[in-house]
């Protein structure tokens, strides 16, 4: 499940979107503001906007400048709009285009919705970890991955595995892996690194989406996984160096000692 958020005056097109939205959960909007203010404090996924929801304002630029912002988050963009107004949409960073006439076709909105849906981060560490740590131990990660918007906890994690939390670390330090809560740790922060290469996000606003009390919080965890202060990182060098880090904590199986006899 991800977090959408939408400004859809009309109630047809949020009728339109509720049902192409399952099973993901929809954050209204009444403004451009509002959805800044959205993205900025909630764990959202992708955004989508009608192009003409506020009137006498040009709605392309809108757009423009939430990519500007937000250039990681998707924006979908919804409503009528004229050729030309296609055509300076691709300028502007749009990700996905739904027209009205289009907007009855729950099939291909949730299509649509699944294409800008994926989890980048979630794919990057899986790849990463590939050849290095084997299909179950890369399964868990990707899982936990996908749900670190979602504030998972370990009793989340070691209950979607049917099992307990010490089988849980047990399996974590037999598949080469930090143990679950280093795990999630990790996962937070790099979801956090990434975030901020945004623009239009703060460490207090990430700290937020990622369900620490404060800034401080999550300064607090960087501090405990890769050191330093999260500004000097707001950059994809950054990033990649965290994702380093995080491998060298994932030897794999290959790495653990054979029991004698085995």
């Amino acid at each position: 499940m991800a977090l959408i958020a939408a400004l859809l005056p009309n109630p047809a097109d949020r009728e339109s979107l509720r049902a192409a939205a399952p099973p993901h959960e929809v954050l209204w909007a009444e403004s451009w503001r509002e959805l800044y203010r959205l993205v900025r404090r909630q764990p959202v996924s992708a955004a989508v906007a009608d192009l003409h929801a506020e009137t006498r304002k040009d709605g392309v630029l809108r757009v423009f400048r939430f990519a500007q912002r937000f250039p990681l988050t998707p924006v979908v963009v919804w409503g009528e709009m004229e050729g030309r107004e296609l055509f300076r949409l691709g300028k502007a960073a749009a990700s996905e285009v739904i027209v009205s006439r289009d907007a009855d076709d729950r099939f291909l909105v949730a299509e649509i919705l699944d294409s800008v849906l994926h989890d980048p981060l979630a794919e990057l560490v899986d790849g990463r970890l590939e050849g290095r740590v084997g299909d179950e131990g890369r399964t868990l990660v990707h899982y936990a991955a996908e749900h670190i918007p979602l504030h998972v906890q370990v009793p989340d994690l070691s209950a979607a595995y049917g099992m307990s939390v010490s089988t849980l670390e047990r399996r974590c330090e037999r598949w080469g892996l930090p143990t679950p809560g280093r795990l999630l740790l990790w996962l937070r922060v790099l979801y956090g690194l990434r975030w901020l290469l945004e623009p239009g996000r703060s460490v207090e606003s990430v700290a937020f989406q990622l369900g620490y009390s404060s800034g401080a919080a999550f300064r607090r965890a960087i501090k405990a996984t890769i050191g330093g202060r999260p500004s000097p990182l707001r950059n994809q060098t950054g990033l990649e160096r965290a994702l380093e880090s995080f491998l060298t904590e994932c030897p794999g199986e290959a790495a653990q000692p054979v029991a004698a006899g085995g």
